[in-house]
């Protein structure tokens, strides 16, 4: 089974239910005298959204450690080469984790996303 959703080393591929990567150009436009707009490409920049399935706590105490960096290298599968893109750094600007049942022999977590956007 291919990896296709990895944070650092560790394969999150089970947890995951949505992997959706979104593409934005970043480019400079520019009115020249003779009244044409100018474009130059830049560059582009991802921002990977990963659906995670409802957790127990060990898996959701193992997420969160990996993620409690701001900074963090992800490795997930290029929709455009189907080939696993690796060590992609980008930066988690927030997460929301809200749990489902707290019981003394069983903690589960809804299920909720994840963004990762590239640096």
């Amino acid at each position: 089974m291919m990896a296709y959703f990895k944070i650092g080393d560790t394969d999150y591929s089970m947890y995951v239910n949505e992997l959706n990567i979104e593409k934005e150009a970043n480019y400079n436009a520019q009115t020249n005298a003779a009244g044409n707009t100018v474009v130059d490409y830049i560059n582009h920049k991802r921002t990977i959204e990963v659906g995670i399935i409802p957790l127990d706590n060990a898996a959701m105490i193992a997420l969160q450690n990996d993620i409690d960096s701001f900074n963090v290298s992800i490795s997930f599968r290029n929709p455009q080469t189907g080939a696993l893109e690796e060590n992609v750094n980008c930066i988690i600007p927030g997460s929301n984790v809200e749990y489902y049942t707290i019981q003394a022999n069983k903690v589960m977590f809804k299920a909720f996303k994840l963004d990762f956007i590239e640096l």
